[in-house]
C-alpha cells in the first residue's frame, strides 16, 4: 500500500501531465514496486465508479439480483484495471519500451483519479435533464475527447513514443473498455 506522501506526490504528478507538462513523470517513482501500488488508485476510485455504474444502469431494468449484479460489477472492475496493464506489459517490451513500463503505469493508474474528477460531473450532468436538448450529450462527448487527449499524453511521453503509436494504444485501451463494459452490461 502506498504512503499517503505517495499517494498525494503521485496525484500531483497526474495533475502536472493534466496541464501537459512532461515533467509531470519526475512526481513518479519509477519502480516495479511503485507501478504495483499504483493500483491503490482503483481502491480510491471504487464509490465514484459505484456511481458510475449506477448512472449508466438509469433506468435500465437489472434482472439479476443484487448480490449478483454487485459480483458482475466488481469482476468487471477488477478486470477494468488489469487487462490494459497486462496488455501494456507485453506491448511495451514489443515497442522496446519494457524499461518505461513502471513509470507509464503508475501514470496511468493515479491519472485515472483525475479522469473521473472530469468524467463523472460530465455524466451527471449530462445525465440529469438540467441541460438544453443535446448540451448533455455534448459535454459527455467532449468530456470523453478530453480524458483520451490525456491518456494520449501520458502513454506519449511516459513510453516516448510517436503520437500515432500513442493513440493506437489509447484506442486499444477505449475497445478493451467497451467490450468489458458491455459484456458486463449483457450480464445483467
Amino acid at each position: 500500500m502506498p504512503t499517503l506522501r505517495e499517494v498525494a506526490t503521485s496525484l500531483f504528478g497526474a495533475y502536472r501531465l493534466a496541464m501537459m507538462d512532461p515533467r509531470g513523470l519526475e512526481y513518479f517513482d519509477r519502480s516495479t514496486a511503485a507501478a504495483i501500488r499504483s493500483f491503490f488508485a482503483a481502491v480510491l476510485m471504487l464509490p465514484f465508479y459505484t456511481v458510475l455504474v449506477l448512472l449508466r444502469l438509469g433506468d435500465d431494468e437489472v434482472t439479476v439480483s443484487l448480490p449478483a449484479l454487485l459480483l458482475i460489477e466488481g469482476i468487471a472492475y477488477v478486470i477494468s484495471w488489469t487487462a490494459f496493464a497486462l496488455v501494456m506489459d507485453e506491448l511495451s517490451r514489443f515497442l522496446d519500451r519494457g524499461d518505461r513500463y513502471p513509470v507509464f503505469l503508475s501514470a496511468y493508474n493515479w491519472s485515472a483519479v483525475l479522469q473521473m474528477g472530469v468524467y463523472l460531473p460530465a455524466i451527471a450532468l449530462g445525465q440529469s435533464g438540467l441541460l438544453p436538448a443535446g448540451a448533455g450529450e455534448t459535454l459527455m462527448f467532449t468530456a470523453t475527447l478530453v480524458v483520451l487527449a490525456y491518456q494520449w499524453f501520458i502513454t506519449q511521453v511516459a513510453l516516448e513514443l510517436p503520437g500515432f503509436t500513442a493513440a493506437g494504444l489509447v484506442l486499444l485501451d477505449l475497445i478493451l473498455s467497451v467490450f468489458i463494459s458491455g459484456a458486463a452490461d449483457g450480464m445483467l
